[in-house]
């Protein structure tokens, strides 16, 4: 232990001492005089950072998407018909004979006397109409073609689907102060430079 160090010890000591001493006791010759100082403790801010969130695995959910597509649709397939086509008539007229010609006998005056004469009928001719076929009737087949139509539907483009995505973690940096130095008293020579502490 060093001489400055006891000499310190010794002050304390006797300061502690003048402190309960009798006010008698003062008056005496002076040695050395002693100041008491104090120092305040020394704080210095430093950053630390801390972990506001943690990171992770967090899964989302991305949902499906959807979209509309037009397509041709059949309606009615192709099919084959038959046809009735009726038979086309028109009408003709012709002169026919009703009755031919013929001989026979008739009663008839001459010069004022009943005679039977011989006669010729001449033929007897009339016209008729009649229908005749100018194409006859048929059947045909006809192809009628299928019929189609668009049609819009929704349709899944993508579908739903999960994936993990890593979070990171959240850190900040916050200030705090910390004690380098605590506090401290000591007692310093008035003459002099050397402190105790």
């Amino acid at each position: 232990m060093s001489e400055f160090s006891t000499l310190c010890r010794s002050l304390s000591a006797a300061v502690l001492a003048l402190s309960v001493a009798s006010p008698a006791l003062a008056g005496g010759k002076t040695l050395a005089c002693y100041q008491q100082v104090h120092q305040p403790a020394v704080y210095k801010t430093v950053h630390q950072q801390v972990v506001v969130r943690a990171g992770g695995v967090v899964h989302e959910t991305i949902p499906a998407r959807y979209g509309q597509v037009t397509e041709k649709v059949l309606v009615a397939p192709a099919q084959m018909v038959a046809r009735h086509i009726p038979a086309v008539t028109r009408t003709v007229h012709q002169t026919v004979m009703v009755q031919p010609k013929s001989i026979g006998w008739e009663w008839r005056l001459v010069h004022g006397k009943k005679t039977l004469c011989k006669v010729v009928h001449p033929a007897q001719y009339a016209t008729r109409a009649s229908t005749v076929v100018v194409q006859p009737a048929r059947t045909v087949h006809e192809r009628i073609p299928a019929r189609y139509a668009h049609r819009t539907r929704t349709v899944v483009i993508e579908p739903a689907r999960t994936i993990a995505r890593q979070v990171p973690p959240v850190i900040k940096t916050v200030a705090r102060t910390i004690e380098v130095q605590p506090a401290s008293a000591g007692w310093v020579q008035v003459s002099g430079k050397r402190r105790c502490q």
